[in-house]
């Protein structure tokens, strides 16, 4: 795996807690395994540095090279720290461009440009913030990377043509992938059946492993924001359409589900009944709350640090 060298972090404002939903039952998908208690690491207050919209590290990086710092050696390549890399699944007939099934590309390329912005200006990190990559699973590449992003999308739900159906070589690049210390970050499906297909995809990968849900004391939640409440970032045709905007949804339960290895490592995260790709794709779409874009950036953030520190 590529090493990444964590620069020295920044912090945007704070962002006001979400509401809880109303008081009433919620059904959600019974989970087996309880919760997984982490001890709370010790935190410490940040101070806050903004900067603009455009703001790009590598051009403060530049500006340091010409007086003589950090100058790159003979015939040396100045590559970012960080590509972001989408999953493509072979489940796609018609593909970007003649879509007519295979939902791998929602939100692409928009929402990882506008996260690795974000990640950029918050973290210092250097990204690649103009090409963001998507990469078949069985493409042998993928064991240079790290962090690898999909989405769990099925249109119509419960529909075996659309999203996600894992052939045997996906199923072993995946685990092999995760067991040479690969992070994978699932997104967007929403309700019982689209969990009940997310099961069925994750059986074929981990037979002998189970599902946990984390609850808020986990590291995962403190390795760079301390996040007291997983955030229900509204989906498109879910808890959103244009001109009108759903909050905590009561029918949608949001939830972080993650896969460990022996170790106890997380290999894995599952966000259910969030959209964290709309939060970061409609950054700077006016009717689209920033309260929910900032929950989306602080939770995307928090797994890349992890998935770079684990």
């Amino acid at each position: 795996m590529l090493a990444m060298t964590l620069l020295p972090a920044v912090v945007f404002a704070q962002v006001e807690p979400l509401q809880p939903p109303s008081p009433r039952e919620i059904r959600a998908p019974d989970v087996s395994l309880p919760p997984v208690p982490v001890p709370v690491p010790q935190t410490r207050p940040r101070d806050g540095m903004a900067f603009p919209q455009d703001f790009d590290i590598r051009s403060l990086r530049d500006g340091l090279a010409m007086q003589g710092q950090d100058r790159a050696q003979p015939g040396q390549v100045n590559r970012p720290e960080f590509t972001w890399v989408r999953g493509r699944y072979e489940n796609y007939p018609g593909g970007r461009g003649g879509r007519r099934g295979g939902w791998w590309d929602t939100d692409f390329p928009d929402a990882e440009q506008n996260f690795m912005r974000g990640v950029q200006r918050y973290t210092f990190i250097d990204t690649d913030t103009t090409s963001p990559r998507w990469m078949d699973l069985t493409d042998p590449e993928l064991f240079e990377h790290t962090f690898l992003y999909m989405t769990m999308k099925r249109v119509p739900i419960g529909s075996m043509r659309t999203g996600p159906d894992f052939n045997p070589l996906e199923v072993e690049a995946l685990r092999e992938f995760m067991h040479r210390g690969g992070f994978v970050m699932l997104d967007d499906f929403w309700g019982e059946a689209h969990f009940q297909d997310f099961l069925i995809e994750l059986t074929k990968i981990f037979p002998d492993r189970q599902l946990v849900k984390l609850d808020m004391n986990h590291e995962v939640f403190r390795m760079f924001y301390d996040i007291e409440e997983v955030p229900q970032v509204p989906g498109r045709a879910v808890t959103w359409d244009y001109g009108n905007v759903t909050l905590n949804d009561p029918r949608y339960p949001p939830s972080v589900h993650a896969i460990l290895d022996d170790l106890g490592r997380v290999m894995l995260v599952a966000n259910f009944n969030s959209d964290m790709g709309d939060g970061w794709e409609h950054t700077f779409l006016e009717m689209y709350p920033t309260e929910m874009t900032n929950q989306a950036y602080r939770l995307g953030i928090n797994y890349l640090i992890y998935a770079y520190t684990h």
